[in-house]
């Protein structure tokens, strides 16, 4: 098993890889190149299995962080307070999407259903006066 320490140089480099991949991606999602998305989602996967591991540590009787611990954590701050910005912009961007395909969906239903039942038996009846 890893050390505390090891962990937490894990959690501030998969930390760091997050920001450094969150900068480069595109707000306009389909502007993104393919993947990039996705290995985003990795890297938090990732840095959650040491946040996972760090708990264990912490819950152990007289867990103190030791002196280069506590600087971990001060860098780790710093880029936290760096990366939210780009975060809580990457999910407006998201919900903007989602939002988007939700309504094309909803228009294409509404078209979908307009010529439905117009044609009888392959005949097209002309209904001018």
């Amino acid at each position: 098993m890893m050390s505390s320490k090891q962990i937490m140089y894990a959690f501030l480099k998969q930390t760091y890889d997050i920001y450094e991949k969150a900068q480069h991606i595109n707000s306009r999602m389909e502007d993104n190149e393919e993947g990039i998305v996705e290995s985003l989602e990795t890297l938090f996967a990732s840095r959650q299995e040491s946040i996972r591991h760090l708990e264990i540590f912490m819950k152990q009787r007289n867990f103190q962080w030791t002196t280069e611990e506590l600087s971990i954590i001060e860098q780790l701050q710093e880029i936290d307070q760096q990366l939210q910005p780009l975060i809580n912009n990457l999910h407006q961007s998201f919900f903007a999407q989602i939002k988007r395909i939700t309504q094309t969906k909803e228009i294409s239903k509404k078209y979908s259903g307009a010529y439905q039942g117009m044609a009888a038996a392959g005949s097209f009846i002309d209904k001018r006066n």
